[in-house]
């Protein structure tokens, strides 16, 4: 069944690609998700297979009920989220939070294993359900009040935390774009290495100076080195004979 049905799915591929290759360039979504490029791709991509804005419509019911799905398992995060939509803010110690979220779960979630037995154990748990809970428009925060310096947590309504946000890329920078332009095919070419006499930066370059042909003397180097260099080298060794008398 698959062998015969192969070269339609196939051909409808390559139909896709060829849709989003024509209009990647002028795609623009109303904001960046985190998986920014896939997002542009399939939407650019998808008037060849359903009507326009079906992708990003699927994409982002997925996401908000994966992020309802965390929420809801968690009890301390959900008992946040219903503290929250009684009341538009909260501040207070953890040992607080703990007692009042308590009230809000109820005495058989607070009696689980589930549900935290410190205040500590608490704190940690909010910072784990932070992201969550900002996503549907709910913020925590950790602060620090008075001389003591006593740990306070802020709880309190926000707007929805977007992953990105604008109408597409962001513009390139001046250099990177001149570059882009003078390479299309590789945008992300080296600048050229500037020669040494481009050193001089539009000076005179007869007026520079030049380089000495002779180095510095290493360390320890004396004249006499040099008389001994003006001698040539002899081409064997002298030999000498000895004479012992007996």
């Amino acid at each position: 069944m698959f062998e015969a049905e192969r070269p339609r799915i196939i051909g409808a591929l390559l139909d896709a690609v060829v849709e989003g290759l024509r209009r990647l360039p002028a795609t623009r979504l109303p904001k960046l998700p985190r998986m920014a490029d896939f997002a542009l791709w399939a939407t650019a991509c998808e008037t060849a297979l359903w009507a326009p804005g079906a992708f990003w419509s699927a994409y982002s019911g997925n996401r908000d009920e994966a992020v309802d799905a965390v929420i809801e398992a968690d009890p301390v995060a959900e008992a946040v989220r219903a503290m929250i939509a009684a009341q538009t803010e909260w501040t207070g110690t953890a040992s607080d939070l703990l007692d009042a979220l308590g009230e809000m779960a109820g005495e058989r979630v607070v009696k689980s294993k589930t549900w935290p037995d410190s205040p500590r154990a608490l704190s940690g748990r909010l910072r784990r359900a932070a992201t969550f809970l900002r996503k549907t428009g709910v913020e925590i925060g950790f602060e620090r009040e008075g001389r003591a310096r006593t740990r306070m947590i802020r709880i309190a309504v926000a707007p929805p935390a977007l992953d990105g946000e604008g109408a597409g890329p962001s513009v390139p920078s001046a250099p990177s774009a001149a570059l882009s332009a003078s390479n299309p095919v590789n945008s992300l070419a080296m600048p050229m290495l500037r020669k040494v006499d481009d050193l001089t930066d539009g000076r005179d370059r007869s007026s520079t100076s030049t380089v000495r042909a002779s180095p510095l003397k290493s360390v320890g180097q004396t004249d006499a080195d040099g008389a001994d260099a003006n001698h040539a080298l002899q081409s064997a060794p002298v030999r000498t004979s000895w004479r012992v008398r007996l």
